[in-house]
């Protein structure tokens, strides 16, 4: 359940508040914030940037968070810390040199990477930029997709957990907002 204090926030500052205020958006800051702080994390760089995510991005004090988006309309959403304009696949020409140690890969597959040579290009720039043992966060909606992008994906990856966040966690769909299910899972870039 959303505090109601948030509700008023995400109505004022967001576009779709909805989206805003669904518990796979608010666990992002109750539990995955707290939980990659605790870890050391230091420099992020989340995947797709949309108005909802702004709330997010505030509460990262402590995290340098970059973004990066297809869209420059979407720029004037951006992280505090800086952003590409580009697609994900093209991050070593976008940001040459730059790694981060946390690299959230949240709702883009079926929404701009929608098949298995997409999937597999996006996660290799993603690898070149993450530092020794970046941790990855896929969140995904099954039925938006088939899934054989992440199955492609997983391969590549080793399953970790931050904390005492599984290594998935789940959201049941909730209607207009969320149709499908949201999942999150947790990776460390190479194969376990």
């Amino acid at each position: 359940m959303v505090p109601a204090f948030l509700k008023r926030i995400y109505k004022k500052l967001f576009r779709d508040p909805a989206i805003a205020a669904l518990p796979s958006r608010v666990w992002l800051h109750t539990d995955l914030l707290p939980a990659l702080k605790a870890a050391g994390h230091t420099r992020m760089l989340f995947v797709g940037t949309q108005s909802y995510n702004g709330l997010f991005y505030r509460h990262c004090q402590g995290l340098k968070v970059f973004s990066i988006d297809p869209d420059p309309v979407n720029a004037r959403y951006a992280a505090p810390s800086g952003h590409f304009i580009g697609y994900v696949q093209d991050l070593a020409r976008l940001a040459p040199g730059t790694s981060f140690d946390v690299i959230v890969f949240n709702g883009i597959i079926g929404f701009g990477v929608n098949d298995v040579p997409a999937a597999l290009d996006a996660l290799r720039a993603m690898a070149v930029a993450a530092a020794p043992g970046a941790l990855l966060i896929i969140g995904w909606n099954p039925g938006r997709t088939d899934g054989q992008e992440i199955l492609a994906m997983r391969p590549h990856l080793t399953p970790t957990t931050v904390g005492a966040l599984s290594h998935v966690v789940e959201f049941p769909a909730l209607g207009r907002a969320q149709r499908n299910a949201h999942i999150y899972e947790f990776y460390r870039f190479g194969p376990s």
